[in-house]
This record gives structure tokens, C-alpha cells and sequence, in this order.
């Protein structure tokens, strides 16, 4: 008669991700059969720190918001302020952004 083993591994929190992450892994007689990772972005409400100001400040503002990923944080305020005004960035400065 054979023994079988199942055990399931879980991170409950990852750090250094962007978001907030988790990762689980089943391991069925000593083989990984599932692996999960998610990784979510759970709201920070930054609307709110930025009501009021000036179209030139959300980019300065929003890239202290996070030591890990500010460049992330000041293009998407970046794109926000261009999408809000109309404005459409394409060629060189677009390849240089992504």
C-alpha cells in the first residue's frame, strides 16, 4: 500500500512587489501540482491628496508616494494630467516612456 502525501505551502504576504502579493503552492506526493501567485493593488485613494492642486504638482507628488516603484507612479500621474488635457504623446517621447 503506497502513502500519498499532499501538502500545500503559503506565502500570506510578499514583499517588494508592486501591490500586495501572495503565493501558494500544492505539492501532491513530493511533485508541485498548482502554483498560484496573486498579486493585487489594493485602493490608496490618491484623488484625495490631489484635489486641489495645480496639473503640475500630481507627478511630483505621486512619485514619493511609493520608495519602490515611483517612476510607475509619476507616468501614470503623467498620463492622467495629458489624458485630461488632450493631450497625445507619440513617437520618440512615447518609445523613451515604455
Amino acid at each position: 500500500m503506497s502513502h500519498r502525501t499532499e501538502r500545500l505551502l503559503t506565502v500570506g504576504a510578499l514583499a517588494r512587489v508592486e501591490g500586495e502579493g501572495a503565493l501558494r503552492i500544492r505539492v501532491h506526493d513530493g511533485e508541485v501540482t498548482d502554483v498560484q501567485l496573486d498579486i493585487y493593488e489594493p485602493p490608496r485613494y490618491f484623488e484625495a491628496l490631489l484635489r486641489g492642486r495645480r496639473h503640475t504638482e500630481p507627478p511630483d507628488l505621486t512619485a514619493r508616494i511609493c520608495g519602490i516603484c515611483p517612476v510607475a507612479y509619476q507616468m501614470t500621474a503623467c498620463q492622467a494630467v495629458e489624458d485630461a488635457c488632450g493631450v497625445r504623446v507619440d513617437g520618440p517621447l512615447a518609445e523613451l516612456r515604455r
